[in-house]
């Protein structure tokens, strides 16, 4: 097995990544900060028992940001390097949104075939 040799970092690069690294985790936890507050408030809309036409869609707009955050920053979608999941995961989404059209277009919009 190869080794691998790892010179040591000077200070001042060691303290630029520590840096790099600080920031991006107070970015993880503010994004899991917004998606733990948006479940609650999501959780709460359908607790209050209001009125579905009202919650429905603030709930799957709630979801689609949680959905971006995800991506984003947990996926790490940010950093470079990542076309090819980047391009798998638009192509799982053009065909699950395909899909879901079809299916309503289907079953509500269209006439059976």
């Amino acid at each position: 097995m190869a080794e691998i040799k790892q010179e040591p970092l000077s200070k001042s690069k060691l303290e630029y990544l520590r840096t790099q690294r600080t920031k991006e985790m107070r970015q993880q936890m503010v994004s899991f900060g917004m998606m733990i507050f948006l479940t609650f408030v999501a959780f709460g809309m359908v607790a209050m028992d209001l009125d579905s036409r009202f919650v429905i869609p603030i709930v799957l707009f709630m979801a689609v940001v949680q959905v971006i955050l995800q991506f984003y920053y947990f996926m790490h979608m940010k950093d470079k390097g990542h076309e090819f999941a980047k391009l798998f995961i638009m192509t799982g989404m053009y065909f699950g949104i395909a899909f879901v059209v079809t299916f309503l277009y289907i079953t509500w919009i269209g006439s059976p075939i």
